[in-house]
């Protein structure tokens, strides 16, 4: 089944991993077409989205395993 998650850089990406826990949905996702991964982190029960667009410096897995603290470190998560 195809992924319908996007991101702001690409939106057909090609699903690495998700899980999803109660409401939330946590997804790795790759685009082939910019060479580059993201985590999304959503709420469906709210509608929050949390894009961490990876960087060469990223452990992918950490970030997937682990995406509120990195949201949390990049300044992403509401106070």
């Amino acid at each position: 089944m195809p992924s319908t998650r996007r991101l702001s850089f690409d939106h057909t990406p090609k699903e690495l991993a998700s899980r999803h826990s109660g409401t939330v949905e946590i997804a790795l996702l790759w685009s082939k077409r910019r060479h580059r991964a993201a985590v999304t982190v959503e709420d469906t029960a709210t509608g929050e989205l949390i894009e961490l667009p990876l960087t060469a410096e990223d452990d992918p897995l950490d970030v997937y395993n682990h995406p509120y603290v990195y949201a949390a470190a990049r300044g992403l998560l509401a106070a």
